[in-house]
């Protein structure tokens, strides 16, 4: 019984109990084959039992004695529940059951009526395996691009940026020679501009200058390295809002950024945009550093300017 039970209550009175050939109490022996099988225990000792009545404890002297030291190796083994009488015995063999439940949940008994078929066990292990399943797609799905974009621009694929721009001689506050231009920037290029932008949430106007800020970095990489305004700087640069607007409508197309639905202040009117999943997915994907192998690394380094030191 002991080896099918969940937790073992020893209750202890004025008695020691029978004992057998080697003069050891059987109740005895059956709690340290509990504490060997290491089965929680519950210890509810009679608070006091020189004063139960004289049929209700040991008459022996010799058994008394065993009962003494029995009742101080539970004690020394546990913190012991004292108990003085029948109510207050259920009252703490309720409580004690309850705790040790919630401290050391055990596997039960189930009715014959109630224990599954095998067809049922293989019912839910499927169920459980399919479980798993669906668990993984939903998680590989949140990672992945939205089904229906296959057929929108997307990755390498090219958009044209139009922007106007003066270029201006270094050193000069006024004057300069006003441009036209365009460029072609990938949309991986794009949104990996802008994506760090969203991490946290932001708003529309900073999204927006996210925007801006990579095209006039851009027009600067693309012009200003050229002959005809080497040496220049780029001032008044703009862009047009409809530009970024496509932008943006086309990266929410693709599933990669998403307007926030935080909840604010009725007085918070501004919109808010972050990444999605796949946005987030995507842009570590593009803009974390990938490692180079150390033997084709090599050792590099470059002077960038000189300065004399007193």
């Amino acid at each position: 019984m002991i080896d099918a039970s969940d937790y073992y209550v020893i209750i202890i009175g004025g008695r020691y109990g029978s004992l057998d050939d080697t003069g050891l109490g059987y109740t005895e022996k059956e709690y340290d084959y509990a504490i060997q099988k290491k089965i929680p225990i519950i210890p509810l000792l009679h608070k006091n039992p020189n004063n139960l009545p004289r049929e209700m404890t040991e008459t022996d002297d010799t058994t008394w004695k065993k009962l003494q030291q029995f009742r101080a190796k539970v004690e020394k083994k546990h913190t012991c529940v004292y108990w003085q009488s029948p109510d207050d015995l259920k009252a703490h063999v309720i409580v004690g059951i309850t705790t040790a439940i919630k401290r050391h949940p055990g596997v039960g008994w189930v009715r014959a009526d109630q224990i599954p078929t095998q067809a049922t066990v293989t019912e839910v292990l499927t169920l459980r395996d399919r479980v798993t399943e669906l668990e993984a797609q939903v998680e590989q799905d949140r990672i992945a691009p939205p089904r229906g974009t296959e057929e929108l621009e997307q990755g390498d694929d090219q958009f044209e940026v139009r922007g106007s721009f003066i270029a201006r001689d270094q050193g000069e506050s006024f004057g300069g020679n006003a441009y036209d231009a365009k460029i072609v920037l990938s949309w991986n290029d794009i949104f990996a501009a802008v994506a760090p932008t969203m991490i946290n949430e932001a708003t529309k106007s900073d999204v927006y200058d996210a925007f801006k800020n990579h095209f006039k970095q851009c027009f600067k990489d693309t012009f200003f390295g050229k002959k005809d305004l080497k040496g220049k700087k780029m001032v008044n640069s703009s862009f047009r809002d409809d530009q970024i607007e496509t932008c943006i409508v086309q990266l929410r197309a693709l599933g990669l950024i998403r307007e926030s639905v935080r909840q604010r202040s009725v007085k918070d009117t501004e919109t808010y945009w972050c990444l999605t999943p796949y946005g987030d997915f995507l842009m570590t994907q593009l803009r974390a550093i990938r490692k180079v192998p150390v033997e084709s690394a090599g050792l590099k380094g470059e002077v960038t300017g000189e300065k004399k030191v007193e």
